[in-house]
């Protein structure tokens, strides 16, 4: 720890639940609200303090969490680390903390053209509490409608990954755009994933590419631009819409559960995203708002919590 860093014993930010945008236009409004609630046998009660004792989030070991009585549409909540930590590493946590979670809301929006429900930060009021605490007080909240789980179960399970922070982006984004670019990202990072490179048919044999690296012979910046092509895994005899289908049927997303029955994402739909997602950086392309929530949201979902399972299995194996 650097000799000007504080030391945090525990954290104090304002927190509140925020859609991305709502809908107006003649004849009809929108809009999303969402309060945090104690979730237990007896109670759904949305103005009670919540407090949680003993529980790890992200990794990091809490002695108390406590999301205090709402004022407002802001909960202040308050949190005793376990052990001390830097300054730096505490609003890490708390920044984690919120896309995590906010990316969990995202399993019980299947509407999301009234607004992506997130968790939003208030950083002007974010405090390092630089001395343990013995005990913690109590007031601050969040507003109506959609009812958010803080059970210790359901915080200690919060998982995070640059591609939370990717996806979350996509749900606070107010732009239909900007929510498309965000979120074919993870469509984007599953192409990459080695373990479906055996699902395709490689464009080039052995013999093709030494035959091809023979006729450039020692032109270096040829034969460099030739083993790009040769050596890139997305060469192959499958088109990208044919792949992104079967990739998107191994991760288990081939039929998503839409307000009206099922939703066959099948390689009509997924040549539909690559298309969108190439016009989608022209100024006269509008989004098709259909594909974008009920097809791109549900997938990409699925997709991160694919590569989420994946890399913590990677992981427990080293």
């Amino acid at each position: 720890m650097s000799s000007g860093e504080r030391t945090a014993y525990g954290l104090e930010a304002p927190l509140r639940l925020v859609a991305s945008h709502d809908i107006a236009q003649p004849g009809f409004q929108s809009a999303r609200h969402g309060e945090f609630v104690l979730m237990d046998a007896s109670s759904r009660d949305a103005s009670t303090e919540i407090v949680l004792r003993d529980l790890t989030i992200l990794g990091v070991p809490l002695a108390k969490f406590v999301l205090e009585s709402p004022n407002g549409i802001v909960r202040l909540l308050k949190v005793d680390f376990d052990r001390a930590m830097t300054e730096a590493e505490a609003f890490s946590f708390i920044q984690r903390l919120a896309d995590a979670w906010s990316a969990t809301l995202a399993n019980h929006q299947r509407d999301p053209w009234y607004g992506n429900l997130y968790v939003d930060i208030r950083w002007a009021g974010v405090k390092i509490l630089t001395a343990r605490r013995v005990g913690i007080e109590a007031s601050s909240q969040i507003t109506s409608i959609e009812g958010v789980a803080v059970a210790p179960e359901h915080l200690s399970a919060l998982r995070w990954s640059p591609l939370t922070d990717v996806f979350v982006e996509g749900m606070k984004a107010s732009q239909p755009k900007s929510k498309f670019l965000f979120w074919f990202v993870l469509l984007e990072e599953l192409e990459k994933r080695e373990e479906f490179l055996s699902l395709f048919t490689p464009m080039f044999s052995p013999d093709d590419k030494k035959r091809l690296r023979d006729a450039v012979g020692s032109n270096g910046t040829a034969l460099q631009r030739l083993n790009g092509l040769l050596n890139n895994p997305t060469t192959t005899l499958e088109g990208r819409a044919a792949k992104l289908a079967r990739i998107v049927d191994a991760v288990g997303a081939s039929s998503i559960e839409g307000l009206s029955g099922p939703i066959l994402v099948d390689q009509a739909r997924c040549a539909a995203l690559i298309e969108q997602r190439n016009r989608v950086a022209h100024k006269g392309s509008s989004i098709d708002k259909n594909l974008l929530y009920t097809v791109l949201f549900p997938v990409s979902r699925i997709a991160l919590k694919y590569m989420l399972d994946r890399d913590a299995e990677s992981a427990s194996k080293t």
